[in-house]
């Protein structure tokens, strides 16, 4: 599978090889296990953390319904405790697992909207703060551990690539509030939904701010080229890609093109976009 790109432009995910961080990793008081549902939108699989917290753990993000990551799951465990579940967010990759793998342990799961924003989680000797980090998905929260200075960042931000932030659900308006936001946090490290935790955390959330705003230009440049439908710009911003890439990449541009309608930049009449001031022309 092959980076989406467009010419001098970041891709919108990184290329896939599915023996790329197939080990388990632990990262001081976290440990990672990660799903066998390895793919061209979630890399080598999505990441589950397992967060020590003296005498219980705290499990984010459980991943698909699948059994061979159930009993993965509960190998690495050893019999420990389980505090809580937290969810980043509603995607089949991240949720579907949570309940069938909380009730054994008699554990609680927690996500959006029963979990707001600024709400804390006490699990063993451990504050955990929801962050609601919208953008990616409209339901998405983020985990802060103040103390560490860590961030569990589901699909916001990835371990590598960018995240993907599609049209309906997704706002890049939203997208890049949520960045600004844990920004302010100043995380040391960060453990993305997928590929591996960012230890340089604030250069690689200034260089998801860069991506997006360079993308968000590249389309109006576009547009002001000359108008068009969500089709044809994709083919103009993205060139040559296969189907599949180019319906991601079509829903990519619809949402940043949603967020120029909305600034004033462009105007968009029966599915046609042109950019402001050159409508009649």
């Amino acid at each position: 599978m092959r980076s989406l790109r467009c010419s001098a432009a970041p891709s919108i995910w990184a290329a896939w090889s599915p023996n790329l961080s197939a080990r388990p990793l632990t990262v001081a008081r976290v440990t990672r296990v990660i799903a066998p549902n390895p793919g061209p939108y979630t890399g080598p699989g999505t990441n589950t953390w397992i967060v020590d917290a003296g005498p219980v753990v705290a499990v984010v993000d459980p991943g698909p319904d699948d059994d061979r990551h159930l009993d993965a799951l509960n190998r690495r465990l050893a019999g420990r405790t389980v505090g809580v579940v937290l969810v980043s967010h509603s995607h089949p990759d991240h949720l579907p697992l949570a309940e069938r793998f909380a009730a054994p342990h008699r554990a609680s799961v927690r996500r959006y909207p029963e979990l707001g924003d600024g709400d804390i989680v006490r699990v063993g000797n451990t504050n955990i703060t929801a962050v609601y980090t919208p953008g990616h998905s409209n339901d998405h929260l983020s985990f802060h551990i103040a103390d560490a200075r860590m961030l569990f960042t589901g699909d916001l931000i990835l371990g590598q690539g960018s995240s993907m932030v599609t049209y309906p659900e997704g706002d890049v308006a939203a997208y890049l509030r949520s960045l600004d936001r844990v920004a302010d946090l100043k995380p040391l490290i960060l453990f993305p939904g997928h590929w591996d935790p960012v230890k340089d955390a604030m250069e690689k959330i200034d260089e998801y701010r860069r991506h997006r705003l360079e993308r968000e230009a590249q389309i109006l440049a576009e547009v002001r080229r000359g108008g068009g439908t969500a089709d044809g710009l994709t083919r103009r911003v993205y060139g040559v890609l296969d189907e599949k890439l180019m319906v991601a990449a079509e829903m990519t541009l619809r949402a940043h093109l949603r967020k120029l309608v909305d600034d004033g930049s462009v105007h968009e009449e029966d599915e046609v976009y042109t950019a402001v001031g050159t409508v009649g022309r």
